[in-house]
């Protein structure tokens, strides 16, 4: 598990506090509970402000449980949990919108009806930018993610350890390598297996863990289409495999390890 994967699930479980807090809220309220910031709606307008009340913390509720779900899937697969957290967002404010609407038109006084435009209808240019503003947040986010997912694998030779940086980086001692070796086939010929918590992004890049019935669990930082493809075999450690996206860049690293790593 990466440290992106923790912070990305820690981001959906801090705002899911942020909705908790607004569930809690409407259960606790005396008022009708209002859906957009600066709105109101009166008493008058509602026939069982209790019931009306407890439907909309229940509506927030299940929000803040798809949230907490999202950061909880997204420990496991970081693409999988900014898709999930993207469609809370967007669409996911959307279906919001029509439950709340939903909800006030079945509490709604049959005797009050002057209020229904300004209350439910009418939404807020605060509330449109906000929006908009979390959809951009989210897709930058999304952008990063992928940006970093496929660039090529960070290595770097450091005093008695290779470190892999980047995305499911990890600091691979000298002294648990057994052997380094340089596989003439793309990890796709080799075998990928299935992929069991690790990035698998749309430009063909895999990051992470992995596991198949020929290799067992290995850890890649790979482009699985190109060759050669560097081992590294771990003593009671996953194996690692690394390739470039140019094939005379994963040469060039395999050179460096092969030079500066003392093997047993």
């Amino acid at each position: 598990m990466s440290s992106a994967n923790i912070i990305f699930a820690i981001v959906c479980w801090m705002s899911s506090i942020i909705f908790g807090v607004i569930a809690l809220w409407a259960f606790k309220r005396k008022d009708p509970m209002h859906f957009w910031s600066g709105t109101t709606v009166k008493p008058e307008e509602i026939t069982d402000i209790p019931s009306y009340n407890r439907a909309n913390g229940l509506m927030w509720a299940t929000y803040t449980v798809c949230m907490v779900v999202t950061g909880i899937v997204s420990l496991f697969s970081i693409i999988a949990g900014a898709i999930l957290l993207t469609v809370l967002y967007v669409p996911g404010i959307v279906v919001l919108i029509i439950v709340y609407k939903r909800i006030y038109n079945k509490y709604r006084s049959p005797v009050v009806t002057y209020n229904i435009d300004r209350s439910t209808s009418k939404t807020p240019k605060s509330v449109i930018v906000s929006i908009a503003l979390v959809s951009a947040a989210f897709l930058v986010l999304l952008g990063v993610l992928f940006y970093r997912g496929e660039k090529d694998p960070e290595t770097s030779i450091l005093d008695g350890c290779i470190q892999i940086k980047g995305m499911y980086g990890l600091n691979i001692e000298f002294s648990e390598i057994a052997d380094i070796s340089l596989i003439e086939k793309s990890m796709r010929e080799i075998g990928i297996g299935v992929r069991t918590n690790g990035y698998g992004g749309i430009g063909g890049a895999l990051k992470g863990n992995f596991k198949s019935n020929t290799l067992g669990e290995t850890l890649l930082f790979v482009w699985p289409n190109s060759s050669p493809t560097i081992k590294i075999e771990r003593i009671g450690s996953k194996d690692v495999y690394i390739s470039c996206r140019n094939s005379e860049s994963t040469r060039q690293l395999y050179l460096e390890l092969k030079e500066s790593v003392p093997l047993k």
